[in-house]
């Protein structure tokens, strides 16, 4: 049988209708099943939501939306910009209420947010706005938090990281270069990707620095009401611009002097030194960045004990107890023709068999945690001031007796470092600024 033109066009007509109108039904019900999951990608896209096609029921023709119509502007009124006010004041881009209407104040918001994420800020909301807010909302929901981020979650960001040592400059809830500045620091000194970014891993190492960092608590039964103040001004401080690890050291380390009734100006002088040594926990870096400063100690032990790859600048936590034991036998054997600093002193030699005995009496695991490292490291650090090197404080005792007389008589006879006449200059003057804190 010949079908006419007449009749094909017919056909041909009907088929496109139909096609039309089940593409634009069916695109009705992705929209209607995106906004159940709390998709962000919808809220933006309301133009476009039968895939950029509408039937007109009297006609049977096919009205296609331009390009232009999904962006949004200074005059443009409808849902579409309700939505977008409601989703950057929700992004923390007050927009001044969501009328639907275009105005000012919502332009004003744009370009801030054009701002923070590098767009171009001239407050129109094309496909490139568009796509960043619905990412932005994406980690919004999710916690997901970096430049440009704002709100509440960012203000606790700001708090935490400040509370452990990385001064983000203020906690105004505004995700910037301070923030994120503090954020690569904390994840550099975590081990974590130093990106900036902080998703579920940094969350999670914040929250665990966090916990360790108040741990430190629990030594602080035995101490006075104003010594635990001294403690908690320490706790609180942020002009000292101590990390997380090196303020959980000092923390653990005052609490037991004072504890076992050392004043304050020596306890002071001991954390003076602290401040300028190493972290608990950490073995000696051997990669200097000029090769020809590495010491010869260092030199040799990366030679014969593959020292660089296995242990120069990691923790403990990582490497475990037995195997930091085991390269101490193995170091003795060589009869210290080579050796490493390790923990908060950066105790060497002979000492560091002492503090790794301190490690297998103190730590339950053989991985220790950060609050486990500060306490051996703490104990064995008083072991040593009430044992072998109880002349300190009493030398001590028999001088000047402030904070920054402890600090140069502790880097002289007890740390004892290269350079330490300048050192011990150095330490006075930490311990002096540490000693105002804790009596604040």
């Amino acid at each position: 049988m010949v079908v006419t033109n007449q009749t094909s066009t017919k056909v041909a007509g009907l088929y496109n209708t139909q096609r039309v109108a089940l593409e634009a039904a069916n695109a009705s019900k992705q929209v209607a099943k995106a906004t159940a999951n709390d998709s962000v990608a919808v809220v933006l896209n309301l133009s476009q939501q039968a895939l950029g096609a509408t039937v007109k029921s009297s006609t049977r023709t096919v009205s296609t939306y331009s390009s232009s119509s999904s962006t949004l502007q200074m005059g443009s009124r409808g849902s579409a910009v309700t939505a977008l006010q409601k989703n950057l004041t929700e992004l923390g881009y007050d927009t001044k209420g969501t009328d639907g209407i275009f105005g000012n104040n919502t332009k004003n918001a744009v370009v801030a947010f054009q701002q923070a994420y590098g767009l171009d800020a001239d407050g129109i909301v094309g496909p490139a706005t568009q796509t960043q807010i619905n990412k932005s909302l994406y980690n919004h929901r999710n916690n997901i938090l970096l430049m440009g981020s704002r709100g509440d979650n960012v203000q606790t960001l700001q708090e935490n990281l400040t509370a452990l040592g990385y001064n983000t400059k203020g906690a105004d809830g505004i995700f910037g270069q301070n923030t994120e500045n503090a954020v690569i620091a904390f994840q550099r000194a975590h081990n974590l990707t130093a990106d900036g970014i902080v998703g579920a891993n940094t969350h999670k190492a914040i929250n665990n620095a966090l916990k360790a960092l108040n741990e430190t608590d629990s030594d602080s039964g035995n101490l006075t009401a104003s010594q635990s103040e001294m403690i908690q001004n320490l706790r609180n401080d942020t002009s000292l611009g101590l990390s997380a690890s090196k303020k959980t050291a000092m923390i653990t380390a005052a609490e037991r002097l004072l504890s076992e009734g050392y004043e304050v100006e020596f306890v002071a002088g001991v954390l003076g030194n602290i401040q300028n040594e190493g972290t608990p926990g950490k073995f000696e870096s051997s990669n200097y960045s000029n090769p020809n400063a590495r010491p010869a100690y260092l030199k040799y032990m990366d030679a014969h004990f593959n020292y660089r790859n296995e242990f120069s600048g990691k923790t403990i936590s990582q490497v475990g107890i037995d195997k930091a034991v085991a390269l101490q036998e193995k170091v003795i054997a060589s009869g210290y023709q080579g050796k490493f600093g390790f923990g908060m002193v950066q105790w060497t030699g002979s000492r560091t068999t002492g503090v790794l005995e301190a490690y297998e009496k103190y730590c339950t695991s053989n991985y220790p945690t950060e609050a486990e490292c500060a306490k051996a490291e703490a104990n064995y650090l008083v072991d040593e001031l009430q044992g072998a090197y109880s002349y300190v404080y009493e030398n001590w005792k028999g001088g000047a007796q402030t904070a920054k007389s402890a600090g140069e008589i502790v880097c002289r006879q007890y740390e004892v470092p290269a350079n330490t006449a300048v050192q011990a200059t150095l330490r006075g003057q930490n311990a002096e600024r540490i000693y105002d804190v804790m009596m604040q």
